[in-house]
């Protein structure tokens, strides 16, 4: 195996020649710039790859993501890196155990998932990132957490533009109450989750049922419509 160390512009110089835009510093992309930096890195000629010493970054408009190290493939076109990688946006931070860049797809798919932003904890097995859409896709058993309400789903989708929060096939759970639906939306700077399509709750050992229920996230006040049905349980409510 010939390795040898090559300075960062000439990094730079080297990826420009790939066969794909992505891997060029402030390349134009159909959503968005994507840079990708670092000091300095080992070339392997035989395989084609570079390996990114020390810190690097991948950033996108206001994301960044901080990466122990960066090993590009400039056949396939993509970086990846393993260890603690933080990834942040405005006030979020998520914190993800290995990181994958395509640059055929201007995506990067990460494992291990753990993020916070302001009143609100995520984690998931998976997390896409999709560039040029601006959008983030969490899989695998995905937790979404607001304020003590925990909404566990089958996927969860964010979108950076409108900073709404979409959940699928989503149950819903607090001391004391639980609900489900087929869809959670959660629009960030509101007080209310929209629990959308065969909504339920039961709450105080009442089953409350309709197209639509909103909860407070301060109050817990639920509020039903659409087809509403309310089935009070023998025995429930609060006991004095």
């Amino acid at each position: 195996m010939k390795t040898k160390n090559v300075p960062f512009l000439l990094i730079l110089v080297t990826i420009l020649f790939c066969s794909h835009p992505v891997f060029g510093v402030n390349e134009k992309l159909p959503g968005g710039e994507v840079t990708i930096k670092t000091s300095s890195a080992e070339y392997d000629e035989q395989s084609g790859t570079i390996r990114a010493r020390g810190e690097s970054t991948i950033q996108w408009k206001g994301v960044t993501m901080n990466c122990p190290f960066l090993e590009f493939d400039t056949v396939k076109q993509e970086a990846k890196s393993e260890g603690d990688i933080k990834i942040t946006w405005e006030e979020k931070t998520v914190m993800a155990k290995s990181l994958l860049y395509i640059g055929k797809e201007n995506q990067s798919r990460m494992d291990t998932v753990n993020g916070k932003g302001k009143d609100l904890y995520f984690q998931s097995k998976k997390m896409d990132f999709f560039f040029n859409t601006g959008k983030i896709l969490l899989t695998g058993n995905p937790l979404l957490q607001l304020r003590g309400f925990q909404l566990l789903s089958q996927q969860i989708e964010y979108s950076l533009d409108v900073k709404k929060w979409q959940a699928s096939a989503v149950s819903i759970q607090k001391e004391g109450w639980k609900g489900k639906a087929d869809h959670a939306l959660y629009q960030e700077g509101m007080d209310s989750i929209v629990l959308d399509g065969n909504a339920q709750v039961e709450k105080e050992g009442n089953l409350m049922k309709g197209k639509q229920i909103l909860v407070n996230l301060t109050t817990g006040q639920v509020k039903v419509e659409g087809n509403v049905e309310i089935n009070i349980m023998p025995g429930g409510g609060t006991k004095n």
